[in-house]
């Protein structure tokens, strides 16, 4: 189990000097009594250190310097702190002399404060007359010292710090960000730091959230980061946080260098604010009540909640208009027109649905019975809240509607339908969800785009829609709406025209929404309403599924029509080089095309007028982005015949990590190309345009239905859809904002404190636990599966949505195709992490549901590592398919410890071939027996699954490095390409010889790199290109890019020169390697013994063999039984059992793991396969003789033993 490092709190640093001092001067008594350094009374005395320069020691020859030093201090009306008791102290002639002098900070001088003290003394340090500050008055705020009740100063600089940050003590061109906290969490803290187009001064890359670690840590003012700079102009994005082991993080904050003191390029946060300060301090200033974050929430409609745990009563204030303002120094809010108070704190009833507020949070029950209160008319205008104690206003924030809308609309309002609805007659009905709306507009346009007499739109004050019935608008008609409301992002009234959020069609880039109906004849290719999947889908064990992106999928292929190259239509295009490598696979037995997010993406482009794509001159690159004709490394070619891809080519022959040219060429691209994983989501109901031939309108439909209806009929696949509906590109009221633009603060999830929209998933969370934004993503699936015949849905950050509303969408969904499967990414983290909020849909919680999850557990125990790891930990963490132990690299050692590591690893991926069951019962590493949830991974149990159906066994998808570059990290330099070959199957064997469900990320069959590239999701189609004619994988075409991958590229760099051609595979290697991979699908789809599913059977029939303390190192033998009573011929009528045998180590293993072979022969797969099959290496081939098995290095072989 890995346990956390214990963390001392600020307040135990700060105790721990004290008792230390009383421990010391007790145990050394024989100094006469006299110390180095008398401590002060700190009940009574505060102290003041002035530090003459950094050379100066109480031991040193010019210590001489603090002989004329003197203090001059004095009270006046604001500051009277101090007990006036050491003579001449106000006389500027004479002043206090130091007390003493300290080793390291110089002269102190300790003040007597007065018992009631008015908070602080004021003083100037003076040496030799002269102000060794500056023009300064220093004050010594009581409630501002460091250890010890002590502040300090330093020549030069016109500040008192509460602990010392000296001068020399920051490098150059560095700035210092300092995080407090006063809840013992220190250690837990990382820094996210980033540039932008507002705030570029960071001279690095981005961070990976959550952020790095920190520097180094201070025992008054916390963890701090050094950051270095380009100059000390502009400002830097920050988010403090502790989420990799919390909850808690600001909201974006920024480094302004025009803010920074005389103290230098210093600054500091506190938990539990979202300020930066400037000014040393060690607590959190108590300052006036300003009006800050939107920390009052609506728990429903009639309980404000407040962070605020001491307020006796609250004030909400209403504005219309939104003229309110908070003045902080009278406390008082100006420009409300309606008010309610509340003095009755609510019982906690509300801790039951809103649990993370519990702890910090109190609730008021409020009146909106009287005259004009009514709470919907309040929640169309500015709401300020106020909540006071005994001693007046205490916090003054704003106010979150969410739950209060809930309240009063979602009863009915889920009842309806949205959007634009045509009707029998041909007219059209709009509504639109907007509540707090204040008006809305329908804004008819014609084909040219030009805004036709506007349509007023009627509220129903039930509901909370806005609805304009029977309108003359018909099928291919573009429309917006107008939306007036009031905005908290702005903090005024808004009105603005918005796309529909229940859009089907599109005009170009998303600007226009357009009516459609989706049964029109035109939209359906012939035989549309016929099309079925050509998989059943009862038991979900049974498919195997690819993952691909619609681009890299033809983008790049000869073979494939240029107009189609890039588009749904290349799937329709038949005898091409991808569509006939999917049709093999499918015979093979691959069951279902995964698609990488195909709904309206809002980070691609559509105009193709505007897009520079690598097929295509390179000369149009110079026309999009004119930094490119100045570059010297490529202005040369924008006069050229040259296309990008040529260029590229040139490039990648002399890039080095001295000039990695190649991704510094793809920065320019990256942003004007078509390429982009699609995890950006526009409008969630619509095809995406840039994939079709026409992005204008409906051609989109069709196309994506031709594409659907080619890969169930002509390839033989079902369909799987990716869809992301944990968060948006945008919000607030940027143009590409759509939902939160209608309902503000409503469709986002906001932090509990600022208000600011969470970013945890990556940019704008959604808020799917609000019953509209859910009742939305039950209407959009439902629409995926009616009317496009998906037939599976694959859920990003999955862990994000609350477990209910999944259940709750993939009821709706099998309401309309009872087979309807749902899987996704479980991961347990972010705002809502460990069922903060609500109960996550994570891996942990899944079991029984039937919903599927990436599994992490056979993924890194067969890569090895695990996706957060850089530089050299890259290369020493091999894993199970790679050679940990028993082929190690030059990083690790055949050690007792090493072979621990590869046990456990061995373990996992037992485990995971097990469907990585919570109950499966083996035998561990160690020779205890326990279930999968007794297994350990990372402090978590291994096990969490009730069905096999509920677990997505990989080694390799989109995210983090493929299969093959990850392996190049860890393989020994000397392999050769065909071992590496072997071990590429090897690993993909683990997943697709197991009973969990196979997930397989396209080109992993063709040993596919994006050269080493960690993160490609906008990195182009030079990285990201897959050749399906298996001439070529794609390996070290160039440095992946420096912003995701630069601390990385001294170790690729020492892979690519120590493997040297033993990394570059050949031709022939990739076609071994697809001949490996369809024998692979061909033995899952032999037998039902594979595909199980339901974990009571795989309990009664799966075992594992080369367990416990003495087994092989490399060697995995799987036995399932058929045998005798367990004997079910619906499950396998021809076999009595079969033995999976995954040898991942160089050497041949016979007589192995005291298993009886008796009556089991190869499978015929293989035998039929030959001296192409993965039994086979070289002369050597997996056997029975005897009874006894035998398999060669490498390998992996199935016997059957037949009836």
């Amino acid at each position: 189990m890995n346990k956390q490092p214990f963390n001392l709190s600020l307040l135990a640093k700060a105790i721990m000097p004290i008792m230390a001092t009383s421990l010391l001067i007790g145990c050394n008594s024989s100094n006469d009594g006299e110390t180095a350094n008398p401590q002060p009374d700190t009940g009574k005395v505060a102290r003041v250190y002035f530090k003459a320069s950094e050379t100066v020691t109480r031991a040193a020859a010019d210590s001489s310097a603090y002989d004329k030093a003197t203090l001059y201090v004095w009270n006046n009306d604001t500051c009277g702190g101090y007990a006036e008791t050491d003579e001449g102290h106000d006389d500027w002639g004479t002043g206090i002399k130091p007390t003493g002098v300290d080793d390291k900070f110089g002269a102190y001088w300790d003040l007597q404060v007065r018992s009631e003290a008015t908070q602080c003394i004021n003083f100037i340090p003076r040496v030799d007359g002269a102000k060794p500050l500056g023009e300064f008055d220093a004050k010594l705020d009581l409630t501002q010292t460091g250890k010890n009740n002590a502040v300090y100063t330093q020549q030069g600089v016109a500040a008192v710090y509460p602990e010392l940050i000296s001068s020399s003590d920051i490098p150059a061109n560095t700035a210092r960000v300092y995080m407090n906290t006063p809840d013992g969490d220190e250690g837990h803290f990382t820094l996210h730091v980033w540039n932008n187009d507002t705030c570029g001064a960071f001279d690095g890359n981005a961070t990976t959230w959550p952020g790095m670690e920190p520097t180094g840590f201070s025992d008054v003012y916390g963890p701090y980061w050094d950051l270095p700079v380009k100059g000390a102009e502009g400002c830097i994005n920050i988010i403090p946080n502790n989420k990799s082991n919390g909850d808690y993080q600001t909201s974006d904050l920024k480094f302004e260098f025009d803010k920074t003191t005389a103290i230098g390029n210093v600054a500091f946060v506190f938990k539990g604010t979202n300020k930066v300060y400037y000014t040393a301090l060690a607590q959190k200033p108590v300052a006036q009540v300003e009006l800050a974050g939107a920390s009052a929430i609506f728990a429903d409609d009639s309980v404000i909640l407040v962070n605020a745990k001491d307020a006796t009563s609250v004030t909400l204030y209403y504005s219309e208009s939104g003229e309110l303002a908070f003045d902080s120094a009278s406390k008082k809010v100006t420009g409300a027109t309606k008010q309610i108070t509340s003095s009755k704190a609510e019982s906690a009833d509300w801790n039951k649905t809103k649990p993370h507020l519990s702890n910090d949070f109190i609730g008021f029950e409020m009146d909106f019975s009287g005259e004009g209160n009514a709470l919907k008319d309040l929640l169309k205008g500015q709401l300020i809240l106020v909540a006071s104690d005994a001693t007046g206003v205490i916090k003054a924030t704003e106010v979150q509607p969410a739950s209060a809308l809930d309240a009063l609309y979602a009863a009915a309002a889920t009842k309806l339908s949205y959007g634009a609805v045509i009707n029998q007659d041909s007219t059209t009905t709009f509504r639109l969800w907007a509540p707090t709306a204040q008006s809305v507009k329908l804004i008819p346009y014609n084909a040219e785009k030009q805004a036709q007499t506007a349509v007023t739109m009627t509220f129903d004050a039930t509901s909370g829609a806005w609805v304009a019935e029977n309108t003359a608008l018909k099928h291919g008609d573009f429309y917006r709406y107008e939306v007036t409301v009031y905005h908290p992002a702005t903090d005024k009234v808004e009105t603005y025209q918005v796309t529909d959020p229940y859009s089907l069609s599109l005009s170009m880039n998303s600007e226009y929404s357009q009516v459609v109906d989706l049964a029109n004849a035109e939209l359906k290719p012939s035989g549309w309403d016929a099309l079925s999947a050509p998989h059943n889908q009862a038991n979900p064990a049974e498919f195997v599924l690819y993952e691909a992106h619609i681009r890299d999928f033809s983008a790049l292929d000869d073979s494939t029509a240029e107009a189609n190259r890039g588009k749904y239509k290349a799937f329709t295009q038949a005898g091409t080089a991808p569509v006939e490598h999917l049709k093999k696979l499918a015979q093979s037995g691959v069951t279902h095309l995964h698609l990488l997010p195909t709904f309206d993406i809002a980070t691609i482009n559509e105009d193709p007028t505007k897009v520079a794509n690598i097929n295509q001159p390179f000369a149009k690159l110079c026309e999009l982005d004119a930094s490119v004709k100045n570059d010297a490394d490529f202005g040369n070619y924008c006069d050229s015949n040259e296309t990008l891809s040529t260029v590229f080519e040139t490039l990648a022959k002399k890039d080095s990590k001295e000039s990695a040219v190649v991704q510094r060429l793809n920065s320019h691209v990256r942003n004007l190309d078509s390429f982009n994983w699609g995890y950006d989501p526009f409008h969630y109901t619509v095809p995406e345009g840039s994939y079709s031939s026409d992005a204008e309108g409906m051609v989109r439909i069709k196309e994506f239905r031709e594409m659907v209806m080619s890969v169930k009929k002509e390839i033989g696949m079902n369909v799987v859809m990716d869809v992301v509906y944990n968060h948006t590109n945008e919000s607030g009221v940027s143009s590409k904002s759509v939902l939160d633009r209608i309902v503000p603060w409503y469709y986002q999830r906001l932090n509990e404190f600022s208000g600011a929209v969470e970013q945890s998933t990556c940019c704008s969370n959604t808020a799917p636990e609000n019953q509209m934004f859910a009742k939305l993503i039950d209407d959009s699936i439902s629409t995926w599966v009616k009317e496009y015949k998906i037939d599976a849905f694959r859920w990003d950050l999955m862990g994000h949505h609350p477990l209910a509303q999944m259940k709750q969408t993939l009821a709706a969904a099998k309401a309309v195709d009872p087979n309807v499967y749902f899987y996704g990414e479980g991961w347990n983290f972010g705002e809502v992490g460990n069922d903060r909020m609500f109960k996550q849909a994570t891996q942990l919680n899944l079991a029984g549901t039937g919903i599927g999850s990436f599994s992490d557990r056979l993924r890194d125990a067969v890569r090895g590592g695990g996706p957060f790891d850089s530089q050299d930990s890259l290369r020493s963490n091999q894993g199970f398919g790679n050679g940990i132990y028993v082929q190690v690299n030059e990083k690790n050692e055949q050690n007792a410890a090493l072979k621990t590591t590869a046990l456990h690893l061995a373990d996992l991926t037992r485990l995971g071939m097990a469907g990585n069951l919570k109950a499966f019962p083996f035998t561990d590493s160690k020779g205890k027996a326990i279930t999968g949830a007794e297994l350990d991974y990372n402090g978590q149990p291994a096990g969490y699954a009730q069905d096999a159906w509920e677990i997505q066994n990989y080694v390799s998808k989109h995210d983090n490095q493929t299969l093959w570059d990850n392996n190049q990290y860890k393989i020994a330099y000397a392999t050769t390409a065909a071992e590496r070959t072997r071990m590429q199957a090897v690993g993909l064997s683990t997943a697709m010889l197991g009973q969990g469900v196979p997930f397989i990320h396209m080109g992993s069959e063709l040993l596919r790199s994006k050269s080493m590239q960690r993160d490609s999701y906008d990195s182009g189609d030079w990285y990201n290109r897959v050749d399906f004619t298996k001439q070529d994988n794609n390996w070290n075409v160039g440095l992946p890019r420096e912003d995701k991958d630069g601390s990385n590229w001294a170790i690729i760099d020492a892979v690519i020169t120590g493997s040297s051609d033993h990394a570059m595979p050949s031709a022939t290697d990739i076609d071994n390697m697809d001949k490996f991979f369809n024998e692979l699908a061909a033995l899952r789809a032999s037998s039902g013994l594979f595909t199980l599913g339901k974990g009571s059977e795989i309990i009664k029939r799966v075992a594992f063999h080369n367990t416990g303390v003495e087994q092989t190192p490399g060697l995995i033998v799987m036995s399932i039984d058929n045998s005798g009573d367990k004997h079910d011929a619906t499950i396998d009528a021809k076999r009595d059992g079969m033995v999976i045998v995954v040898n991942a180590s160089p050497s041949m293993v016979s007589d192995f793991a005291k298993f009886d072979a008796a009556g089991y022969t190869l499978h015929a797969v293989q035998t039929n396969a030959g001296n192409d099959s993965l039994a086979k290496n070289q002369d050597k081939v997996a056997q029975v003789v005897n009874g006894k098995l035998t398999v060669p290095a490498w390998s992996v072989a199935v016997f059957e033993k037949l009836r």
